[in-house]
């Protein structure tokens, strides 16, 4: 994995982004196999690339990820190979809460 990501806290490997959440993409690791790698870059993995994890498949299976305007499957494996800067959440204000609890 690339140094520079590895000590860095706040990019973390695809798989772990939660169901629903976005995220940027960073770096794909150095331990990627060139065809692969070339592959993810074909299919829209690329640097500063926005992704969105739509779902995943029970049992450490499949993940589903929205990027450049299509949905995409991958493999735990190649998840893990990129790495991905989370987008931070918006936290639901007072008013939210109290407007959800209404509805």
């Amino acid at each position: 994995m690339n140094r520079s990501i590895a000590s860095n806290s706040f990019v973390v490997p695809l798989s772990s982004l939660p169901a629903g959440h976005s995220a940027t993409i960073e770096d794909i690791s150095a331990d990627c196999a060139d065809h692969i790698c070339h592959r993810l870059h074909m299919l829209g993995f690329g640097r500063g690339r926005e992704i969105t994890k739509i779902r995943q498949a029970p049992f450490g299976g499949p993940m589903v990820f929205h990027v450049c305007d299509v949905h995409m499957c991958l493999r735990r494996a190649q998840a893990d190979m990129i790495m991905v800067r989370p987008t931070p959440q918006p936290q639901p204000t007072a008013l939210s809460r109290v407007t959800a609890a209404a509805a």
